[in-house]
């Protein structure tokens, strides 16, 4: 079995650009894979006709789905099905990511499932092409895309193109203000909320120059439309803000978790224990790739 880490993601500028005619919405955002992670193992089992199996265990698997649901068992069944053979790729995955909370922990499991068992395969010579990893990413969400390039990245359209970005690496403290629907929040979406003032754009040209992003370039076009669905989601956010007055901290995503960016190691540790103190689940985090 090889077994990699599914790196969480927090975008640190995301601006909704317009309505598509699909359901989906064009965006610009600057996403940076951080150290909070799960674990996932992958393994090639003999040639049979029965599908991929997914063992699931972690403090954090309470909930998560063990069927059709699940998008590293749905990455594994879509792997297998591109070989000659039709490989069966069992999944083993250890949730530690808080769900629904904009941290992008499903998606992040597909990726390291096409990561991983593209590897596998190709110490048989069936490893899949590029494109055809890529693809497969797109059809499997939004997100994943990001999280299979992994480390800084631009996206654009529905997250199906993706730029990647030269960064310095940030610590950053990241913590959970609650739950969140992604779905719901972009149904909220209104007209004001739809646009872009560049910020995106302008974030990624201060890290390339391997500048510490200004905060007026950080966070999401999608917080008032996730804090109107959900009253209680701004609340929390409120009172995360206060815990530590003279920092900022910005909604990555739909949410629920949020990020500050800190100046080291040691100011990340100060923000999530201070978060911590004030009842969320937090950690210091730096980004990864």
């Amino acid at each position: 079995m090889v077994v990699v880490p599914a790196y969480a993601k927090v975008n640190l500028a995301l601006e909704v650009v317009a309505r598509r005619s699909d359901g989906y919405h064009d965006l610009i955002s600057v996403v940076a894979t951080i150290d909070w992670h799960d674990l996932v193992g992958v393994r090639l089992s003999d040639v049979s006709p029965r599908s991929p199996l997914l063992r699931l265990t972690g403090r954090a698997a309470e909930g998560v789905p063990d069927g059709a649901a699940n998008l590293a068992l749905a990455a594994a069944q879509r792997l297998g099905r591109t070989t000659e053979n039709r490989r069966v790729i069992d999944v083993w995955l250890d949730k530690r990511l808080p769900t629904a909370a904009g941290l992008a922990g499903g998606s992040a499991d597909a990726a390291a499932v096409l990561r991983a068992g593209a590897a596998l395969l190709a110490l048989d010579g069936e490893r899949p092409d590029t494109a055809t990893l890529t693809h497969m990413a797109s059809s499997l969400g939004s997100d994943v895309p990001a999280l299979l390039r992994g480390g800084c990245v631009l996206i654009r359209g529905r997250g199906d193109v993706v730029t990647p970005l030269t960064a310095p690496p940030l610590h950053l403290a990241v913590a959970v203000a609650g739950a969140s629907s992604t779905a719901a929040t972009y149904a909220a979406l209104g007209d004001t909320d739809i646009g872009t003032d560049g910020r995106a754009e302008q974030l990624a040209r201060a890290l390339a120059a391997g500048e510490r992003p200004a905060p007026a370039l950080l966070g999401s076009r999608l917080e008032a439309a996730a804090r109107r669905v959900s009253p209680q989601l701004g609340a929390a956010l409120a009172r995360m803000r206060a815990s530590t007055p003279g920092d900022e901290w910005h909604l990555t995503g739909s949410g629920g978790a949020a990020f500050a960016i800190a100046v080291d190691a040691d100011d990340a540790r100060r923000l999530a224990a201070r978060a911590a103190d004030a009842g969320f689940v937090a950690r210091a985090c730096r980004t990864v790739g």
